[in-house]
């Protein structure tokens, strides 16, 4: 899952993909990094989840978070089987308790629409679709489990897109940023701004999978945010069931952050994928501990174009040139006979009313 269950083809064939459309769901959940690959031509996918989150922060006098965010991701494929359409965002419901500005604390209860953004995801670079680096030996066992140099050769894709940030969400993905407003500690952030990633891929051993997202966020704000995400994923024996463990690192002025997850998914069907992970951070201001579960569909218009050997692509366009050249000569003879039939007739009554005049 992840990553891995969606080559699953990839791994048991030795042909190259020639397309990034996968017989099953190719979902980025339960990590937070995007794959390098992307859905498929016309094929609708929706990657669905729910967050639980408790956070204190030492430097707000030990104010708390109890949050409940709902994620969504909806992937479209494009017009070609390398973009794909991103439209991803969230929703929180809060439950806080602040320690800043009043002795006893005050509990408020929030619900609000947190950061959306809009991007689309294009392959620049598939080293799978070389026949000669990833064909499965036939005679070599080492060969086919063993890392090789070619493994070191990543899939890339880059990303750009436009988030919106509503007055009420996060700024600069800081959980307390509402907590911090009319103190020393508020910030504020540009309503549209623009992200930007470069993110790769890796296949191992038949059953790894490493993706990395080195990305640059909320560029055209005040603060640009630095996301880097690394997402190693293990696919077991039974292909059905696949593992996660990932660490994702924010970094600005405003507010940064390390964290760890470890997760696991299950694949139901083709088209339907659940999935589990828990995480925490590094710190105390604020320390995040954290449950999220989710599931991906999608529904699925995609259609194969048949594959073609290059050599019998070039057999059909030599086969094709000469039969045009045949059609050619054939017409030019034809002509040509034409032509000769006309001066034999022409000669024929000559020879003809020559002879009817001697005969008179």
């Amino acid at each position: 899952m992840k990553y891995t269950l969606t080559f699953i083809l990839f791994i048991l064939m030795s042909t190259p993909l020639l397309s990034q459309y996968t017989e099953v769901i190719n979902s980025n959940r339960p990590g937070s990094s995007q794959g390098a690959f992307a859905v498929g031509k016309n094929v609708l996918q929706f990657e669905l989840g729910a967050n639980f989150s408790d956070l204190s922060h030492k430097n707000l006098n030990f104010s708390y978070i109890e949050e409940q965010r709902l994620n969504y991701t909806i992937r479209y494929g494009l017009a070609m089987e390398k973009l794909e359409l991103i439209l991803s965002g969230s929703y929180n419901q809060n439950k806080s308790v602040n320690n800043i500005t009043v002795s006893k604390g005050s509990e408020i209860k929030t619900n609000f629409l947190n950061s959306q953004s809009i991007g689309v995801k294009y392959l620049v670079f598939d080293p799978y679709k070389n026949e000669k680096w990833h064909r499965t030996s036939l005679t070599s066992w080492k060969a086919n489990n063993s890392i090789r140099w070619i493994d070191l050769i990543p899939a890339v894709s880059v990303y750009v897109g436009g988030n919106y940030i509503p007055q009420d969400g996060y700024f600069y993905n800081d959980p307390f940023t509402q907590m911090k407003k009319n103190t020393n500690y508020q910030t504020s952030e540009e309503e549209i701004n623009l992200k930007g990633s470069i993110i790769t891929q890796h296949h191992f051993l038949n059953k790894w999978v490493l993706v990395n997202n080195f990305i640059y966020d909320r560029i055209g704000s005040e603060n640009i945010l630095i996301n880097n995400i690394t997402t190693l994923t293990h696919n077991f024996t039974n292909p059905i069931w696949s593992s996660i463990i990932e660490y994702e690192l924010f970094k600005n002025d405003v507010y940064a952050d390390n964290l760890i997850k470890v997760g696991l998914a299950y694949l139901a069907s083709k088209n339907y994928q659940f999935d589990f992970s828990v995480g925490s951070n590094f710190k105390d201001s604020p320390n995040n501990l954290f449950l999220k579960v989710g599931f991906s569909t999608r529904l699925d218009w995609h259609r194969d174009i048949p594959l073609v050997d290059p050599e019998e692509k070039k057999k059909r366009k030599d086969d094709k040139k000469l039969s045009k050249n045949n059609k050619k000569s054939e017409k030019k003879s034809q002509k040509q006979s034409r032509k000769n039939q006309k001066k034999s007739d022409k000669a024929e009554r000559k020879s003809i009313k020559k002879n009817n005049r001697r005969n008179k």
